[in-house]
């Protein structure tokens, strides 16, 4: 039975955001495995079925699955599908998800996250094109385009040790890369209106306008949370109201963040051997970019505070990446990278 859905939106008229809408058109057509790279709340799952809806396939299901929340023992199953009797419990033959994709779409969000193992079958079944359920033997067809997206650098992962490097080249034939909010603010304006009327709509507000001098600090904030905390914000605003007390929030989270910028700033001006000498001008080749100053300086100050947090918990990793608030496996990775040692 044919399936519809509603068309994807993917607002903003920034060059960023065009060259995504671009890549979307020219790759929907074109049945090879696309890796979406994006920080988290981007709008990576909007592409995903944006590549659904322009392709062929859109009349066909688009299957979501969310690596990240599936626990390693169930991820297999739920993905491949299960025989009755196969484990204790399995008192029925169930289907998976590449089975229900059919000849549609299987998106695999946050493909960084699934372990080694899964991995080794995952590459098993983009290679081979089938796949046995899990305690079956009677091998499935893949139908489905795969299209995976992650907001984990997989190219450390695979300095790491932690994702194959087989399976990276697999699923990155093609890659899109959508750019987060900080990098297209020229847009916020668009999605702003976007996002009030969508709100308006579904829980039936009266009109609503934002005050300029917000929308002012929406320009100058930096958006760590990127569309997804925008959204929250405007949901927010119009069912709540309190603008006053989000305006005085919102100054508050600008001003730590300028605190942080200048903090950073401070590291690359002492890191003496980034910048050129001031007696000389430099040539355009010579000249470190901004973008370079501003990377060495973070890594500088991540080292530093790495350091710190390791010492003062005896070197207990599994603790600092808690209090760091990173994975386990990426405290390990920048442990390696940035040579930090106990003594």
């Amino acid at each position: 039975m044919p399936m519809s859905f509603p068309e994807p939106i993917i607002l903003g008229e920034s060059k960023p955001i065009q060259k995504v809408r671009e890549l979307i058109r020219r790759l929907a057509e074109i049945d090879l495995n696309v890796l979406i790279c994006g920080e988290s709340g981007v709008g990576k799952e909007l592409v995903a079925r944006s590549l659904h809806y322009y392709s062929k396939r859109r009349n066909r299901p688009f299957v979501k699955v969310n690596c990240a929340a599936l626990p390693t023992q169930l991820i297999e199953s739920e993905l491949f599908g299960y025989e009755r009797g196969a484990f204790t419990g399995a008192d029925r033959q169930t289907i998976g998800k590449f089975e229900q994709s059919g000849e549609g779409t299987i998106f695999l969000d946050e493909i960084g996250e699934i372990a080694l193992s899964v991995q080794a079958k995952l590459l098993q079944v983009l290679q081979d094109r089938n796949f046995p359920r899990v305690g079956g033997h009677k091998d499935i067809e893949v139908k489905a385009r795969v299209v995976t997206a992650t907001n984990r650098n997989l190219k450390a992962d695979l300095i790491a040790g932690n994702f194959r490097e087989d399976l990276y080249y697999r699923i990155n034939i093609i890659q899109i890369q959508v750019p987060p909010l900080r990098e297209h603010k020229e847009d916020i304006g668009l999605l702003i209106d976007h996002l009030v009327k969508e709100q308006q709509k579904e829980y039936e507000l009266p009109d609503f306008r934002i005050d300029s001098h917000l929308v002012d600090l929406f320009y100058q904030y930096h958006w760590p949370g990127n569309i997804r905390q925008l959204e929250n914000y405007i949901k927010r605003l119009t069912i709540l109201g309190n603008t006053e007390e989000f305006e005085e929030e919102f100054r508050a989270q600008i001003n730590k963040q300028r605190e942080g910028e200048a903090s950073l700033q401070v590291e690359a001006k002492a890191s003496t051997d980034i910048a050129p000498a001031a007696t000389d001008v430099p040539d355009a080749d010579d000249f470190t970019s901004l973008k370079e100053i501003r990377d060495k300086a973070v890594y500088a100050v991540e080292s530093k505070v790495i350091k710190r947090v390791l010492d003062e918990n005896n070197w207990n990793r599994k603790k600092t990446a808690k209090i760091l608030k990173i994975s386990y496996r990426a405290l390990l990775y920048k442990i390696k990278d940035m040579k930090i040692k106990t003594y």
